[in-house]
This record gives structure tokens, C-alpha cells and sequence, in this order.
């Protein structure tokens, strides 16, 4: 198969950062050769070299849960504490990405698992990008976002840490409670300065992570692992905003019911180096 121009245009191979070019069942790295299968619409950029790229224990815990992911995708949207939080979350973080009522060419999602966020967001958006470690979860934000009646978008299976996409080529971009699962400091901040990367000097930021907040301490430690796998970090204010890199220019930071924190703000210059 063969992508838009709009959505090959984005795409660069996370190793060493040169073009790739789709076509027929796979993309090709045009330096280093290596290449990537291309699945359902689905690029997919998860593939055992990534370990290379990193400590081996945060690749191995990013397989639990992204073992966990893939077998929690059909049933996802129906867990309760979800069903109980995205009606205020989704509001709150659109609100917070878009405080006026603007729409942008191009928005993207990093850890948009099987869409619930990212249908909403596109509402704000001509083209979106959704981008995630589990490929089921993508597979089932591509058939929300087509119920949806959004037909501009590319789904991208990716590692948060280690993003296929082009610098400076986005008006906004998005990450809701992903960054807590990240298995530690040096890929949180990481996969910050990957979201950061991707987005234009003057575009919009919004990031959202488990709050160590007292209502959640009566439920389970700062730091643990979820039921199948995945591993979870709680924050505390100041280790949320730090964070933030010194190029976005946060604007507000709030609490989502006391169990997620919610940063929004600006990229204000380009990154440094």
C-alpha cells in the first residue's frame, strides 16, 4: 500500500532519522535500509532493534505492557474508572490544548491508545496522528476515529521514547496518561523532548500523568505495577513540572479529580543543540 503525501511526508526512521518511503506492505529507512512493516494502514516502527536504543530492563517492561495493551484493547474502553473519568477528563484536556475555540492543520497523540482521547481531539484538528506501543489498540482507534467520520489521520505503532515523526511538523500535540507507564526518569523525559521535537515554535502542549495526591494514596503506592504487567509512577507537582522542557512556556497546571495532573502551554523557541 501506498500512504497520502501528507502522511509519508511526516515520517522519518526513529534509528537515524532519515526519510522512509512506503510502499506495497513495508516502509524503508532510504540510509540505513532497515525497514518496517505496514499493517492494516498501521506503520509499524516496534521492532526488536528498538531494545538497542535502550537499558534492557525499560525494554523489557515496555513488552509487558505492551503485551498487556494488546490483550486489554477489546475490552479497554469499557473499564469503569475509565467510563467514570473521561467524561471530565475529555473536556478538561481540550480545553486545555485549545483554550480558544481554534481548529489546527495537524494534531498529534502520543500513547493514544484506542482512541478515547484522540476522537475527541480531532474535533480540533483537519489531520491527526495517533501514535502508540500496542498495535491492537491502535487497530481499535482507527475503527473509533472512522465511526467518527475522521478520514485524515495516520496511526503510527511507535515507541513514545523513540518517535518516527519529522521535527517542527505539528500545531499540536497531546499525551494523556501515558507518560506515567514509562519505566523511568531518562525515558519520561525522553519521550517529553520526542513530544516537544515534533511540534512547531508557537503550537500548543498538553500532557497528562498519574497525580500522588492524598485520595489516591488510600489505593496504591507512588510507584507499582499494574494488573498484567504495567509498570505505573505516581507524580508529585514538582516532579511533574520538571518534566516540562525549558522550551514550552507552561501556562496552567491542574488536577483531574485528584488522580491525574493535567500541563498545558506553549513551545515559545526551537530546541536546543
Amino acid at each position: 500500500m501506498s500512504l497520502f503525501d501528507w502522511q509519508q511526508s511526516l515520517l522519518q526512521c526513529p534509528f537515524d532519522g532519515s526519510d522512509v518511503i512506503v510502499a506495497d506492505r513495508a516502509a524503508q529507512c532510504v540510509r540505513c535500509e532497515r525497514t518496517f512493516p505496514v499493517q492494516d494502514g498501521i506503520v509499524r516502527f516496534v521492532v526488536p532493534d528498538l531494545e538497542h536504543l535502550q537499558d534492557p530492563d525499560e525494554w523489557r517492561w515496555k513488552q509487558s505492557e505492551m503485551e498487556a495493551r494488546n490483550e486489554q484493547a477489546s475490552f479497554y474502553d469499557r473499564l469503569i474508572g475509565l467510563m467514570i473519568l473521561t467524561p471530565l477528563e475529555g473536556p478538561m484536556t481540550v480545553k486545555a490544548l485549545f483554550p480558544d475555540t481554534q481548529c489546527v492543520p495537524l494534531l498529534a497523540e502520543i500513547g493514544c491508545g484506542t482512541g478515547r482521547m484522540l476522537v475527541r481531539l480531532a474535533s480540533r484538528a483537519q489531520k491527526v496522528i495517533g501514535v502508540d506501543i500496542s498495535f491492537e489498540s491502535l487497530r481499535k482507534c482507527r475503527e473509533r476515529l472512522q465511526a467518527a467520520g475522521k478520514r485524515d489521520y495516520l496511526l503510527v505503532h511507535a515507541d513514545a521514547s523513540f518517535l518516527p515523526l519529522k521535527s517542527a511538523s505539528v500545531d499540536a500535540v497531546a499525551s494523556c496518561q501515558m507518560i506515567e507507564h514509562l519505566p523511568s526518569d531518562r525515558m519520561r523525559r525522553k519521550a517529553v523532548q520526542e513530544m516537544t521535537r515534533l511540534l512547531k515554535v508557537g503550537g500548543r502542549f498538553a500532557l497528562s500523568g498519574y497525580h500522588w495526591s492524598w485520595l489516591v494514596r488510600w489505593f496504591g503506592p507512588k510507584e507499582g505495577v499494574h494488573k498484567g504487567g504495567i509498570y505505573y509512577y505516581r507524580f508529585t507537582r514538582d516532579e511533574f513540572l520538571s518534566l516540562i522542557p525549558s522550551e514550552i512556556k507552561t501556562e496552567k497546571l491542574t488536577s483531574i479529580a485528584g488522580y491525574a495532573w493535567l500541563v498545558s502551554g506553549v513551545k515559545v523557541r526551537g530546541q536546543s543543540g
